[in-house]
């Protein structure tokens, strides 16, 4: 079903038969399921899509407004196929792939591209983007857009992976796609709608906005600008118009899951976006189809030495990880791979294999596979320690150095001092000769903090806190 959106861009005439932007030669269905394809024609003419797989045309008829929609029933993984989508014309898709489809958003780090950059770059970038032939990995990038209105279309193109092209992607969705193709033999899809700098009110929708009481100055804004017939440069920032201009002409086009590295800009009101995050996942699911429920993987933020933080890195890092108890979700976490002086570490590699191991551990259901690094579950008071206890062990934790760094402890006074620790079987115990009764515990908690926790994996501990006392 068409989503409802509120404003049509005209592209030449309007009764010529239309797609929808992410339907274009060299792109790439999700299969086994019931996809959604869509556009624009004459109101009352009858609109037929036909796939080279075989199968009856699925057929539909355009609405007043000239609106049509079908569901294609996708085969197993294959191609390349053609769809020829027939009116009182013909548009025929040629080198069309089915596989698998991830959408991909955030803020620079998941917009960074695989070829280096005025800033720096990706580690390795030339060999990377050398040996980058990989016909099966495919990338839409959405061109950056805001919006104080939904959109119907937006510009992109479906591009397969070669080295002449491999360096406009991006770098964490190419690394991530590139890790399923090697592990799941199968095409892999992946949309790129990101924004360097942006916050996650930018992403939300409308409605999802209004849910939010402490979001009522950002629409008022949002009023004021619609009323005012703003024709310049819109700010990226303002609540909703990302999603305006980049996720909704993307809806409802059918996805396996979606990735988010997100959340520097919004360190600043961490305790919200412990809401705000589940909030947009729930949005997302309900307006993108797919098979069963998508998940939603995301990135814990890197250690980086903010000038001005006062906790706020830590609490955000720690509202992440709360995020976890939503329903298929889980979370990349980047403590070892970050550089405290670059806000945009060069490991995308590594970002980009961990995000494939919730998704081939977790999506995928395959064995073995050891997807998380300890993630905390529960603490207890023994005297003057605090014993810690975490899931996702693996086959045990160990230490990256000589000693535990990274914890902290306070008492009744919230007064959080550096604490020492050690691993006791399943569960690090943690004391401080400064803390005499320990009540809450940190780990990972300064924003330039790189703390050296593992499992055998080699897969590093999430950082958390288990107070919920104010953070400036």
């Amino acid at each position: 079903m068409l989503l409802p959106l509120l404003c049509v861009a005209a592209m030449g005439n309007p009764t010529e038969l239309r797609l929808a932007s992410l339907f274009t030669d060299s792109m790439v269905l999700q299969r086994e399921t019931k996809v959604p394809v869509w556009g624009w024609t004459a109101p009352g003419r009858e609109v037929s899509v036909r796939a080279s797989w075989g199968g009856a045309p699925s057929v539909a008829r355009a609405d007043a407004e000239g609106r049509w929609s079908v569901h294609l029933e996708t085969p197993a993984a294959g191609g390349p196929h053609e769809l020829v989508v027939a009116a009182d014309s013909e548009i025929r898709l040629r080198d069309v792939l089915v596989g698998e489809v991830w959408l991909c958003s955030g803020q620079s780090n998941m917009e960074w591209k695989l070829r280096p950059g005025e800033l720096g770059g990706v580690m390795q970038a030339a060999e990377e983007i050398a040996a980058a032939s990989h016909p099966r990995v495919r990338h839409f990038d959405v061109e950056n857009r805001a919006s104080l209105r939904a959109q119907e279309r937006c510009n992109g193109v479906w591009q397969a992976c070669t080295p002449e092209t491999a360096g406009e992607f991006s770098a964490v969705a190419y690394f991530f796609a590139r890790e399923l193709v090697r592990e799941l033999g199968v095409p892999v899809g992946v949309i790129n709608a990101s924004w360097s700098g942006t916050r996650i009110e930018a992403w939300l929708d409308e409605a999802t906005t209004r849910t939010f009481p402490e979001l009522e100055s950002e629409l008022a804004t949002l009023e004021r600008l619609r009323s005012a017939g703003n024709t310049g440069p819109l700010d990226p920032q303002v609540s909703t118009v990302l999603h305006n201009g980049m996720l909704a002409p993307l809806a409802p086009f059918a996805v396996r899951g979606f990735l988010w590295y997100q959340g520097e800009a919004n360190r600043a009101n961490h305790g919200l976006y412990r809401r705000m995050q589940p909030a947009f996942v729930d949005r997302l699911r309900e307006r993108f189809e797919g098979p069963s429920t998508q998940p939603f993987y995301f990135v814990q933020i890197a250690p980086f030495a903010y000038e001005d933080d006062e906790g706020e890195t830590g609490a955000l890092r720690d509202a992440q990880r709360r995020c976890l108890a939503q329903p298929d979700t889980g979370m990349a976490v980047t403590m070892d791979i970050g550089d405290p002086a670059d806000i945009h570490p060069a490991n995308k590699q590594e970002v980009g294999r961990r995000l494939a191991l919730w998704a081939l551990a977790k999506t995928y259901a395959r064995e073995g596979v050891v997807h998380s690094g300890p993630l905390y579950r529960e603490h207890s008071i023994e005297g003057g320690r605090v014993r810690v206890h975490f899931d996702s062990l693996g086959a045990g934790l160990i230490e990256g150095g000589d000693h535990i760094t990274g914890f902290e402890v306070a008492g009744v006074d919230r007064r959080f001092r550096r604490a020492s620790a050690r691993i006791d079987g399943e569960s690090v115990l943690v004391w401080s000769s400064e803390v005499a009764s320990p009540v809450a515990v940190r780990y990972g908690f300064a924003a330039d903090s790189q703390p050296i926790l593992f499992n055998k994996s080699w897969l590093p501990a999430a950082a958390f806190r288990t107070d919920d006392w104010p953070v400036p």
